[in-house]
């Protein structure tokens, strides 16, 4: 029988009631048991971290998706509108946009500098979502109501 096993470095360190270590050329294989289910604790203030036999690495932090610097803010005026909408921003000249339904159908996808009017007259009333691009990949999706 032929198998393969694979593993990871990780800096942190177990107390456990038995285990050891094998070295073999640059292989490296440690086991330990005992400290099957392990809780953390924390002091009152929560600013020190403990852990029950598995020391647990003080820099936890949750996964956040989000990126605030992808998020570029750009005002679109007026909303609602019959006709015509507008792009604003503080610095940036000139956007790629994506114009799409409700049911997210491209309708209308073209680059549009600061303050060029958008003409949306030929739509059907409704809600469109409408998503803006800059040239440094920054991004971010806006609402608007053809009335």
């Amino acid at each position: 029988m032929f198998g393969y096993s694979y593993s990871q470095t990780i800096s942190k360190q177990v107390i456990g009631s038995s285990g050891t270590t094998y070295v073999h050329e640059n292989i490296n294989l440690s086991y330990t048991a005992g400290e099957l289910f392990i809780g953390s604790m924390t002091d009152e203030d929560t600013t020190i971290q403990l852990g029950n036999g598995y020391y647990t690495s003080l820099d936890l932090s949750t996964l956040d998706t989000s990126d605030p610097e992808l998020m570029v803010k750009v005002k679109i005026f007026p909303n609602p509108s019959s006709e015509f909408i507008y792009l604003n921003h503080s610095y940036q000249q000139n956007f790629n946009i994506t114009l799409s339904n409700i049911q997210g159908k491209i309708i209308l996808s073209q680059k549009i500098e600061k303050l060029q009017p958008l003409n949306i007259s030929q739509l059907s009333n409704g809600v469109y979502i409408i998503t803006v691009f800059t040239k440094n990949k920054q991004t971010n999706t806006y609402k608007i109501i053809k009335k």
